[in-house]
């Protein structure tokens, strides 16, 4: 059985939507490095990204949600917004090989076909800055672990490899 590029996507964000809950407000400016972006601007790219991947597959406008983007209430409500977007969008099946979709990547214009363009250009991006979320959180003594990014593994509170 293969998983729909649909239910991926929001597995993601439903994983996002978790990890988010548990983060105070007063780190969502923190960032890991000064050049790079904060904890919510990070988490308001992962969900956008989820449909700027899906929304092209059902050839609807990309859209983008963004709430009060600097709180923990408004970076909530946009991954809720978005969820709610891709569920009310029609399932696809398969992806095509003969369509290809143009994105922006930084300075870079992507032109992939519709499978390279989820699986090598989206989802990576989409993971990417889920993880800078996690990494930020993590790094402000956020007590997250593994189970919370992939919804599988559990350890006891405690717990530490090290």
């Amino acid at each position: 059985m293969q998983i729909s590029i649909k239910s991926l996507l929001h597995n993601h964000l439903s994983q996002l939507l978790s990890i988010v809950t548990k983060i105070p407000q007063e780190i969502f400016h923190k960032q890991l490095a000064p050049d790079m972006f904060s904890l919510a601007e990070n988490a308001k790219i992962a969900a956008n990204f989820s449909l700027r991947g899906y929304c092209p597959l059902v050839d609807q406008k990309t859209v983008a949600f963004e709430e009060d983007g600097s709180t923990k209430e408004g970076i909530l409500r946009t991954i809720q917004k978005t969820l709610s977007y891709l569920d009310s969008l029609p399932e696809v099946t398969d992806l095509d090989s003969s369509r290809r979709i143009n994105d922006k990547a930084g300075f870079t214009t992507v032109d992939l076909p519709q499978p390279q363009y989820i699986h090598q250009y989206i989802l990576p991006n989409l993971l990417f800055h889920m993880s800078m979320v996690y990494a930020i959180a993590r790094r402000y003594s956020v007590p997250l672990n593994k189970g919370d990014f992939d919804g599988f593994h559990s350890y006891p509170a405690e717990f530490s490899f090290i």
